[in-house]
């Protein structure tokens, strides 16, 4: 178990490791940007959904009060 932690801090002192770490979240960083924004849509959509769903759902009571009151 030793040894492994040796190992570990041994390539965490590496220059290139450290590089190719850095240069490697620099290149996430783009993509990590969209799915952040496509999220942000889903989720716009989503509540851009509910929100007309509500409204045919006042709508659909608003027609079943007049017409039960018609009825009588």
């Amino acid at each position: 178990m030793a040894d492994k932690t040796a190992d570990a801090d041994h390539l965490a002192r590496d220059p290139r490791i450290t590089a190719a770490a850095a240069s490697s979240m620099i290149a996430l960083k783009p993509l990590m940007l969209f799915q952040v924004s496509m999220l942000g849509m889903w989720a716009h959509s989503i509540e851009r959904f509910a929100d007309n769903y509500e409204k045919a759902l006042e709508t659909r009571r608003g027609t079943v009060k007049q017409e039960t009151r018609g009825v009588n």
